[in-house]
Order: structure tokens, then C-alpha cells, then sequence
């Protein structure tokens, strides 16, 4: 067997747990939520740097490429091998909080460390990350979200997870290590001299580098925390309110939701045991007996019935130095909202999330189970409501076909500093793939588990995608976790194509770092 020559070379020094080679889990590190054809011959999961440089220069050597990977819950492609002859590179076991510099406020972790863990590890010293996480942080990691890019907790004001980036560790593709960010003392540093290299490596979805490691800024947790939600008649309407809202002192979290989304959230997001859970949070937030029994009497009347009669909502969490500050705050981007046509609602949806901001991720699939294929784009203010416009001038041209492959289509809307994330999300009957089985709960995999395979329907479904993608990027979008689905590469002038491919060339010459990520000839 070929793979058998790497397999042994990197055993001479990896320990146990470094090195998979069992045929089922390598498909589940070669899958990601979109799906995966081919199956690497190794995952790699180093507990080092060192390890990590040693293992990717052996690799490289024997001709395998390199296919970095974080927790792999992104959609678009990148994370996954295109042919056997591949090492995918887990960084899950990297997983520590090396240093917490409270006096020059940044914070060291390894790439494979949660959002989660991370928010944990800051909490006792009054600290966080500006952007501190995706909805997915319970399992997605440091590194993954700087390669792709991810937005959300935060973002409103703070901006995409790269901008809370000071520097970076990099294994590029012969093994050699780079270190970002660090003044000529070789020390983390706000403000090298010159130009850094480190912006070259974020967002660029693992093409130049595999981070091993990186230094985030850290500020001071807010001294209160208020929220608001906002009901409106349509999406054009909502877009309308969160474009006015957009930059808002202290708005940290704005999000909002179209019809199909609250249909989902009153099918799926209120099971009594989850709203059990989700009103201990809440009530361990609330002060008083009066407040903890109004908020929980508010958040049951927010249940199943009110949330599935809405037809468009915008959420806001705004951070102030205390009560008074913040409720200042939230009473400018209230006016704001409700100047735009919005109705005041119970501010349960933006409460919760923020109650416990990662939790055990249950949205891998549908309410009902239904296999789950989000896409994206990311606007400029004056962009986002023409796309949006687009989207359902696009989308409505299927309606009776979304009929016959029982398909649903919901849409969120993020804001990231002074851009707007339009995320529509495809969810249909089918089966699960090998991801799914792995990483959904034992609850869904029992319920859901044997349901009968629909090719026609999944072919549908990434055609679907295709289409509707190419009409948000027509409409002005760019893209996070650009991977092998949205355009980069075409889309560049000559220039700055020239320069990017001579810096990929320079940096793996082979062509053997994530290939085709970024790339298409690479």
C-alpha cells in the first residue's frame, strides 16, 4: 500500500492519538457540512507546532497535499481533500490558551482552541475578544474562523473575526514556521515596524499557511448587557431598519430573521427540555423574584405560537459601562428601528442567544431533521436591500419546484461593522452523510438517521445554491470561506492577480497547500 511509507515515517515521531488512519474516521475529517467525495489517506492531529511543521515538511516531501482544518463546519469546499493523496490537517488537539497579558491586553492561544474555550478561559479576568465568536463556537475554532473569516458575536461593532487578530503563527507548506505580528524583540507587538505580513494569511481559507497559533487583542467585558427585538412587515422593510441602525454606539450583536426562520425556530428552537435549559439562563441573568418570574412568564409567551406569527425581526444586544449607559444606548437604536416602521417585541430571541452564547450545536440539520446547506454574501450598506430584492426575484422563479422536493428556504442577516451578511439557508429531506453522523446529537441520529437517500433532490439543492449565489454575488456580494465554491481568483484585477499568484507560488511552489482553495489552477 503507497500511504503505507507516510504512515510510518510520521509514527516514528507522532504519539498516539496524532496520527488516524482509521478508514471511517478519515471520512468524517474529509467530509464537511456541504459533503466530500474523495477520502484522505491520514489525518494528521498534532498536539504541537513543532510536531505540526515536522509532519507537513514530511508530507510535502512524499508529494501529499496539505488540506488544513479546524473544526470543518464550513459549507463552502475548503476543509476537505479533492483526491486521495491528501493529509488532512486537524488542528483540534492544539487546543490551550498559552498566555493571558492582562497589562498589554492580548491574549495567546493555539488554533485549535474553541471560541468557547477561549471566552471560559478570559472570563475570570473580566476580559474577552472583541469578536469573540460565530454561532458556532461551542466547536469552531481560532484558526478556522481567521482562515475563513466568520462574524457574530461582536460584530456589529467590532467588525469580522480578523479584526481582533494582532499576529499569527504559520506552518507554510515545507514546514518552516512564520511569526506576524511581533515587534524586533520577537515579542507580540500592537504595532510592528513596517509593513506585517499577517493580513496576507486571513481569510485566505488555508492557501499560504496552516495557523498554529494566535494573538488576539482582548477588551474589557461590558458592565451591561441590554437587548431590544423588532418585528416589521417584510424583509425590505427590516433591511431598511438595520442599514439605520448599522454602527450604533455599543450595538455589539444585529441580527434578524424572514418568515421561514421563525417557522423553523417555533418547529425546532422551543422543545421543552431546550426551553427548560434556555429559561434557567435566563433566569440566572434576571435579579429580583418579580423579574425572574416576569422574564419567564415573557419568555413561554415568546414560545411555539408568537415567534411562528411573525413575519420579518430584527435583535440587537447593545454593551454599555452600566445600566444607565446602555439603556441610553438601546433607547437611540430603538428609536431608530421603531422610526423605520418597526413594532417593539419581547426581546427573548436576542436574550437567549447572549445567555449562553455557545451551546452544544443542534442546527447541523433542520427542525425536522432536514439535511442543511446554508450560502452567503456580504454587502455594503447602500448593496444589501437591491440584493435582497434579487435574491427573491431568483428564488421565487422555483417556487413549484421547491414544492416538488419539499424544500424550505430561510434567511438571516448578520451586521459586521459597516457590511451586512445576507445567509440563506436550504433545508430538505434526505439522508445523512458521514459528517452528520459524527457530529449530531444521539437524539437527531435516532430520529433521523435512516431516512431514505434523495440524489435528485440534493443535486437540486446544489444547483440551487449555485444559482442563487451567483445572483448575490452579481448584486455586489463578497464572501467568507471563500474555499473552492465563490469566485476570488477570476475576479481580481491583473494586477493584484499577478501578485497574489507569485506570493503563492513563492510560498508553496508545489502546489500542495489546500489546493484549489483560492486557486483553481493551484
Amino acid at each position: 500500500m503507497p500511504e503505507r511509507e507516510l504512515w510510518q515515517r510520521l509514527e516514528d515521531f507522532l504519539s498516539e492519538g496524532e496520527l488516524i488512519t482509521d478508514p471511517e474516521l478519515r471520512a468524517v475529517h474529509s467530509h464537511d457540512i456541504a459533503g466530500g467525495e474523495a477520502v484522505a489517506e491520514a489525518i494528521l492531529r498534532p498536539a504541537s507546532t513543532e510536531n505540526l511543521a515536522k509532519a507537513v515538511s514530511i508530507a510535502a516531501q512524499l508529494g501529499y497535499a496539505l488540506v488544513p482544518r479546524g473544526s470543518g463546519h464550513s459549507y463552502s469546499g475548503g476543509t476537505v481533500p479533492t483526491n486521495r493523496r491528501s493529509v488532512v490537517v486537524d488542528t483540534a488537539a492544539m487546543d490551550r490558551v498559552l498566555e493571558i497579558d492582562t497589562v498589554n491586553r492580548f491574549v495567546r492561544v493555539q488554533a485549535g482552541c474553541t471560541w468557547a474555550t477561549l471566552l471560559d478561559a478570559l472570563a475570570p479576568h473580566g476580559l474577552r475578544t472583541p469578536f469573540f465568536g460565530p454561532l458556532s463556537g461551542f466547536r469552531s475554532t481560532i484558526g478556522g474562523a481567521l482562515s475563513q473569516r466568520a462574524t457574530f458575536f461582536g460584530s456589529a461593532m467590532h467588525g469580522f473575526s480578523d479584526n481582533s487578530v494582532i499576529g499569527q503563527k504559520i506552518v507554510l507548506a515545507d514546514g518552516r514556521i512564520l511569526d506576524t505580528g511581533r515587534g524586533h524583540d520577537g515579542q507580540p507587538h500592537p504595532q510592528p515596524g513596517g509593513p506585517d505580513l499577517g493580513a496576507l494569511f486571513l481569510g485566505d481559507c488555508g492557501a499560504f499557511g496552516i495557523k498554529a497559533e494566535a494573538i488576539l487583542r482582548v477588551i474589557e467585558q461590558p458592565g451591561a448587557v441590554v437587548f431590544a427585538s423588532f418585528a416589521y412587515p417584510d424583509m425590505a422593510a427590516m433591511l431598511a431598519a438595520q442599514v439605520a441602525i448599522a454602527g450604533g454606539d455599543g450595538i455589539a450583536e444585529c441580527f434578524g430573521f424572514d418568515r421561514q426562520a421563525h417557522i423553523n425556530l417555533a418547529r425546532g428552537g422551543f422543545e421543552f427540555l431546550e426551553g427548560a435549559e434556555i429559561a434557567m439562563d435566563v433566569l440566572r441573568q434576571a435579579g429580583s423574584t418579580r423579574q425572574r418570574i416576569g422574564r419567564l412568564a415573557q419568555l413561554f409567551r415568546e414560545g411555539r405560537r408568537t415567534v411562528a406569527d411573525l413575519q420579518c425581526s430584527l435583535h440587537i444586544c447593545v454593551e454599555g459601562e452600566d445600566e444607565d449607559h446602555a439603556g441610553a444606548r438601546l433607547a437611540r437604536a430603538g428609536a431608530m428601528a421603531l422610526e423605520t416602521g418597526g413594532e417593539a417585541i419581547p426581546d427573548t430571541i436576542p436574550r437567549v442567544t447572549r445567555s449562553r452564547p455557545f451551546r452544544p450545536i443542534k442546527a447541523l440539520l433542520g427542525p425536522d431533521g432536514e439535511r442543511w446547506l446554508p450560502f452567503h454574501g456580504v454587502f455594503r450598506l447602500g448593496d444589501v436591500g437591491d440584493a435582497q430584492e434579487a435574491f427573491a426575484a431568483a428564488l421565487a422563479r422555483h417556487e413549484a419546484a421547491l414544492t416538488d422536493h419539499e424544500m424550505k428556504i430561510s434567511l438571516l442577516t448578520v451586521s459586521s461593522g459597516d457590511a451586512i451578511v445576507l445567509e440563506p439557508h436550504l433545508f430538505w429531506p434526505d439522508d445523512l452523510h458521514a459528517f452528520h453522523r459524527h457530529h449530531v446529537t444521539d437524539g437527531q441520529l435516532k430520529r433521523y438517521g435512516d431516512r431514505p437517500e434523495r440524489p435528485e433532490t440534493r443535486a437540486f439543492a446544489h444547483g440551487l445554491r449555485k444559482e442563487l449565489g451567483d445572483v448575490l454575488h452579481q448584486a455586489g456580494a463578497e464572501h467568507l470561506q471563500i474555499g473552492r465554491y465563490y469566485p476570488y481568483e477570476a475576479d481580481l484585477d491583473p494586477v493584484r492577480r499577478d501578485l497574489m499568484q507569485a506570493i503563492k507560488r513563492h510560498l508553496d511552489p508545489d502546489g500542495l497547500m489546500a489546493p484549489g482553495v483560492l486557486f483553481a489552477g493551484s
